[in-house]
Formats: C-alpha cells, structure tokens, sequence
C-alpha cells in the first residue's frame, strides 16, 4: 500500500473512532486519610454499573495485573463510586499506583497507568488535614531539603493550633536535659488526688516537692503533717491556689470529715500537655526511681485528649514500687525488684491492667542508680527498654493511635497500684483499695512507712528526656 493511501486510511479510521465515540472513564479523585488510610472514587454516570480499583503503593504496574488491593465497586454513593480504606498508614511522597476498570452499558473499559503522589492530607469529612511536610519546609515546588530523609511515621501536634508536623526517621522531637526548670515546657499540676489512682497526695508547685538541682529534676515527697501539723491532716480544710483541677470541686477545695482526711503526703507533678506532645516515637528517659514504702514513680505519656475516655489509657515507660520487699497474696513479688512498662487501661471501677504488661526482674533494687528506660511506640508495637535491653512488647491499637504527652510524677499509695492483702517484710498493707477508710487507715500507720523514706532515696531524679522520631 502506497504511503498516501495510507494516510486516507488513517484519517477514515480517526473520523470513524470521532463518530462512534469510545468511550473513556472519568478520572479518580484520591484523598489521603489522616491519621490513616485513603479514599478513591470517581463520579457516577448514566451507564455505569460497576467500577473496580486495582492500586499498589510506590510500585508500579506492569500491564493489566491485579493490585496489592484489588476490589469490585458494585453500589454508588452520593452520587460517586467510592472506595475507602482505614487500615494503609501513608506518609508525605508515597506514590499511590493504580488503574481503574469501569463497566459501562455492558462493556468494560480501563483507565490505565494512573499516580497519585502524597503531598496533602484530609479529614474523613474532605477537609485538608493541617500537616506540615518535613521534605518541603516552605520551599517553593515541593522540594526535599535533605534528599536522604526516609519521611516517619511519628507525628508532633502543635497544642494550640492542631497543626501536625511530620519527621524524618530519627529526628530529635524533644530534649530536656534539666540545666534549669523550663516553666514554658514543664506545666505543674496542682490539684487533690486525681483519678483514677486516687494517690494520697497533695499535688503542688512548691520547691520543696518539684526543683532542678544537679542537672536533674528532682520530684519530692514530703509529709503533709511535717509541715502543717497533725491536726491539719485530721481536722483542717485545705483550698489549692492556682488549682488546675476543676474549680469549686473535690480537685481544689477539702475538708476533714471523720475518716475522710486531708492526704498525708505532699508531692509533684509535671507535664508537658501545654507544649508537646506526639504520635509514635522512641522516648527516652534517664532516672532514678524512688525508694520507700507505697512511693511509687510516674514515668509516663497520657493521652492529650482524654474528656470522653473513661478508660484513662497511659503509656508507662517504667514502673516500680518503692518497697524494697512487697509480695502478693499469692506469693509474687511486687517489689522494686520488678520493672514493667507498656500501655495500660484503668477505668475507675475496674482493675489495674499493668500485670499483663512485660516485666523484667533484677537482683538489685532498680532503685539502686540510675538508668535509661524507652518505650518504643510504632503503629503495631508497642516495645520497653532498659539500659539498651528489650524485656518485652504488646500491640498497642485503640486508644493509642492519637497524641500523647510527657507526665513525670511521685504517686503514693491509692486504690490501683498496689493489689489488697500484699505484704511487706513486717506488715500487711494497712489500706483495702476499696475502703471507704482507705486514706485514714494509711495515715494511722504513718510511723511505720515513713521510717523507710530516706531523704534523698524517696525522690524521683530525672536526668533527662528525649523524643525521637523512628
């Protein structure tokens, strides 16, 4: 055939393609879902009665092969063929590979070689998500500042904004090696014995319970009647200035009633809920834990949204009774031999669920010196740390997958940490969690515990925190 004839051929061919109109599927819209998962969908049209979505994430496809998700849409919705996923975790750069197969009036056609490249990310709603990308950094088009940044998983929240912010792996998030009291990070919480541990406590700001000495943060139990007296504890009332808790409730305001006295001890608590907190990470704390009978330390991340979860989720980064000697009913040693860490559930009525966390036993009193405690807090694992050693992991799913921050506190006593009926080496505990007397029978045997709290061994010393994206 001569070169002009097919030419003709060719222009017969397009006007014949013009005039019988084939047909084409409409283009996909996909929306990255914050925290995770993504949607895909195209609009409805007259004719079409079944869309499917083969996709692969950041691996291209080679022809008509099925995807790594490979689904059949068979019903519109709101006017769209949708299909939704909650499950993909993706991050800022993945590339989303996909095509997509549309019956139309009876006959299948494909819409092939399509990406969709992750550069922002939306609400379930289909409101933009406010995340900052860790490659752009404000450059104009989107460029990388370091082209070696593998993109994390971890998440910081600007508390007062909601705006996240991305990392790269291994990205310092946070660090406070305590060379002064940072009161623009560190918030005190003032406020009676909060749930669900009710601890015999007074939280305050005082020097003489929360100070930076040494390089360290030093977190101090003291006696309330060393200060006030007995009768105070037995029959005075007491209004927390500055009270953080809810005002004009049991948080801030108390009196002595019969049985129902004042807390006996007086310590403190800090946290950094007002300036940082994240999803995922490693956190890494050098400390010293405090020795004493029924002292325990709060060495944790607690959820920075927490008005409607009556669980009270805490990620607990190390765990242990200041009793030299405490053994269970059962005969178990609950001791501060014994560290434990990992995610725990604590609803007021129900029972303390640190027991199924991983535990790791020690000759020594891990009250003895110092040591590095991490928690390692990914989407599927939740992992603890001593000293560079893993002794154990849990999976962490619903309710830690949202922002937690940073809480360092001395606890003593309450109705959570320490199972009925232990026993130290000399004597029972003298308190039943469940007792309506509980903080009064505590009291009466003041003498007897308190002759274990040597000065400096009672403290909590914090040498230093650090955040890291992984």
């Amino acid at each position: 055939m001569s070169p002009i004839i097919q030419f003709f051929v060719l222009i017969l061919l397009a006007g014949i393609n013009v005039i019988i109109g084939k047909y084409i599927p409409p283009q996909a819209k996909v929306e990255p879902i914050f925290p995770k998962g993504f949607r895909i969908s195209i609009p409805d049209e007259n004719g079409i009665s079944l869309v499917a979505y083969h996709i692969r994430f950041n691996e291209e496809f080679d022809g008509l092969e099925a995807g790594t998700i490979a689904v059949d849409i068979i019903n519109v919705r709101k006017g769209r063929w949708y299909y939704g996923n909650r499950d993909v975790q993706l991050k800022f750069g993945d590339v989303i590979h996909y095509w997509v197969h549309v019956v139309y009036n009876g006959l299948g056609y494909n819409l092939l070689n399509q990406q969709h490249v992750v550069t922002a990310f939306y609400h379930i709603n289909g409101t933009m998500a406010s995340i900052e990308n860790p490659s752009n950094n404000g450059n104009a088009g989107n460029k990388p500042v370091d082209k070696d940044c593998v993109v994390s998983e971890s998440l910081t929240i600007d508390v007062s904004t909601g705006i996240y912010k991305q990392y790269c792996r291994g990205d310092l998030l946070f660090e406070d090696e305590f060379i002064s009291m940072n009161e623009s990070i560190w918030k005190h919480v003032v406020q009676f014995s909060p749930a669900p541990d009710y601890p015999f406590v007074i939280y305050r700001q005082r020097e003489l319970n929360v100070k930076v000495s040494n390089g360290n943060l030093r977190i101090i139990p003291t006696l309330t009647e060393t200060e006030h007296g007995r009768a105070f504890v037995r029959h005075g009332s007491l209004t927390l200035e500055k009270c953080t808790g809810t005002i004009g409730t049991s948080d801030c305001e108390r009196e002595s009633r019969g049985p129902y006295i004042l807390p006996p001890v007086m310590s403190g608590s800090v946290n950094t809920k007002q300036s940082f907190a994240f999803v995922y990470g490693r956190i890494e704390i050098r400390a010293k834990l405090p020795r004493g009978d029924w002292i325990y330390p709060v060495i944790a991340l607690e959820p920075l949204n927490n008005a409607h979860d009556m669980s009270y989720p805490q990620l607990r980064i190390a765990a242990s009774a200041g009793n030299s000697v405490l053994r269970s009913s059962g005969g178990a040693d609950l001791s501060g031999h014994v560290l434990s860490g990992g995610g725990i559930k604590r609803n007021i009525g129900g029972m303390e669920r640190a027991q199924e966390n991983p535990k790791r036993f020690a000759n020594n009193l891990w009250s003895d010196e110092y040591h590095i405690y991490e928690l390692t807090w990914t989407k599927f694992r939740i992992s603890i740390s001593v000293d560079g050693v893993e002794y154990g992991s849990t999976r962490p799913g619903v309710p830690f997958d949202k922002p937690y921050y940073v809480t360092l506190a001395v606890g003593v006593g309450g109705y959570k940490e320490f199972p009925d009926n232990c026993e130290t080496e000399t004597y029972g505990k003298p308190w039943r969690n469940v007792g309506s007397k509980a903080l009064f029978d505590f009291y009466n045997v003041t003498d007897t515990w308190a002759r274990t709290w040597e000065n400096n061994a009672k403290d909590l010393n914090v040498d230093y925190v650090k955040v890291f994206a992984i």
